[in-house]
């Protein structure tokens, strides 16, 4: 896959909605992409955060504390919170189905948002928004 597709990719993910193409392309070019099979867990709760996921393709199932609080589909990012801050996930995220996942790294994002002015504006917005909808939800 081409950091283009990835990039065409990344304009669809809600997390990137602020960003242009230039924006995107910069992120498509620190990524990679991997595959991960059905039942697979893609992050522990309490584990460190190394890594945000965009999934590409497939559906997940997001769990704290043990409890089902949501699933993930296409064109969803996870981890976001955890590689910006570098805290702890707060939750897991178990492959449902088999997972084609975007990866970018905690150094490979710095680098971008450096790279491209307002790039981190418009993330900080975007993670911001998504914080304050996710704080009022109940658990599934």
């Amino acid at each position: 896959m081409t950091y283009h597709t990835r990039a065409e990719q990344l304009l669809n993910v809600s997390l990137f909605a602020g960003c242009s193409k230039r924006d995107v392309t910069s992120l498509a070019k620190a990524s990679r992409v991997e595959q991960i099979d059905a039942g697979h867990v893609v992050i522990s709760e309490g584990s460190p955060s190394p890594n945000l996921y965009v999934i590409l393709a497939g559906t997940a199932e997001v769990t704290r504390g043990g409890l089902k609080v949501g699933v993930i589909e296409r064109g969803e990012a996870l981890g976001e919170l955890g590689v910006i801050l570098g805290e702890p996930r707060s939750a897991t995220v178990t492959a449902k189905t088999s997972l084609e996942l975007l990866v970018l790294d905690q150094e490979s994002l710095q680098k971008a948002l450096d790279s491209v002015p307002g790039l981190g504006w418009k993330l900080l917005q975007t993670v911001a928004t998504r914080l304050a909808s996710t704080q009022s939800q109940p658990p599934t």
